[in-house]
């Protein structure tokens, strides 16, 4: 079984803001040789991939779920040029509604990794089953993070973000090198302070849950692993 003192090279790039589950596999795609890790906790979980250039290990991606062959990646840039605008109160409303009648029902185990690595996937589908069409196509967020910044330009504001809406906090890279992993999940009603509800996959039991709120997200993904923190309405593609 491999282990991550297998490969001591690739150790500073890996999320170790929690004590993850780490799995390491190894695979030939199109005579390229990779290396996936992944990430899991209870909440969320990510992946990094590294490719061999004869000599060393690289790293050529990381995200919540990563497509060892560049397809997810190639479509986002496909399809860039799409019309996109904001859904309408109705489908926030309609999100809303769905998914909380979801919590601790709507299951993940179809997803990426069984639902450990389906935090983008779930929030499509419930979103899907709620308005009948797909908000993205992707299943990584810093996939679905871009799609969401070329439709609108920049972040929302939290408190002008209804109901259904998206926070999100896309995996990225610290100054350091490591690649920490983000989250999406879907608002609740506005609360006081910190107290807005969140719902969102949980990893580790691979369901829809309501598992943060505004306050507990932003200590974890903010505060603890130096993440974007960024609010928008359900897209509109065209």
């Amino acid at each position: 079984m491999l282990t991550i003192e297998d490969y001591p090279e690739i150790e500073s790039f890996i999320d170790d803001t929690e004590d993850y589950e780490n799995t390491i596999s190894e695979a030939i795609v199109n005579g390229v040789r990779f290396l996936t890790i992944t990430q899991r906790s209870e909440f969320d979980g990510g992946q990094i991939v590294f490719q061999w250039d004869g000599e060393s290990w690289h790293i050529v991606d990381a995200d919540t779920f990563v497509d060892v062959s560049g397809i997810e990646r190639t479509r986002i840039f496909a399809g860039s040029k799409k019309a996109c605008s904001r859904s309408s109160d109705a489908d926030h409303e309609n999100v809303y509604t769905y998914m909380a009648q979801q919590v601790n029902k709507f299951s993940s185990k179809n997803g990426p990794d069984s639902g450990n690595l389906a935090c983008v996937w779930t929030v499509r589908h419930i979103v899907y089953n709620a308005l009948g069409r797909w908000i993205t196509r992707a299943d990584g967020t810093s996939v679905f993070d871009s799609e969401l910044q070329q439709c609108y330009g920049s972040t929302w504001q939290e408190a002008d973000t209804q109901p259904g809406g998206i926070i999100i906090s896309p995996t990225a890279t610290m100054k350091n090198g490591r690649r920490n992993i983000g989250h999406v999940g879907l608002l609740g009603p506005a609360g006081k302070g910190g107290n807005r509800k969140i719902y969102s996959n949980s990893s580790s039991r691979a369901r829809w849950e309501q598992n943060f709120t505004l306050e507990s997200w932003i200590a974890r993904y903010r505060t603890k692993k130096g993440l974007k923190v960024r609010f928008y309405p359900l897209p509109l593609c065209q």
